[in-house]
């Protein structure tokens, strides 16, 4: 499974950039998102403000989510 965060422009819902989730991180990010089923790690997730700034320190990205909207995916 490989995750990323796609990041949108509030007001025009415009995808700005995506940010890959290092694949080392799979287990933490299941605890951060409270996944309880394995299927549940292939939705689209909207993500707290907490959520998002677990996910900009494991990343090393300025994801700025009070103008943008940040979501999690899973591409595979």
């Amino acid at each position: 499974m490989r995750h990323v965060l796609e990041i949108f422009e509030k007001q025009t819902e415009e995808l700005l950039h995506s940010v890959e989730i290092p694949a080392n991180r799979s287990e933490e990010l299941r605890q951060l998102m409270n996944w309880r089923k394995p299927e549940e790690g292939f939705d689209c997730y909207d993500l707290s403000p907490e959520q998002v700034e677990t996910l900009q320190n494991w990343t090393g990205t300025n994801l700025d989510n009070r103008n943008h909207i940040v979501q999690l995916v899973c591409l595979e």
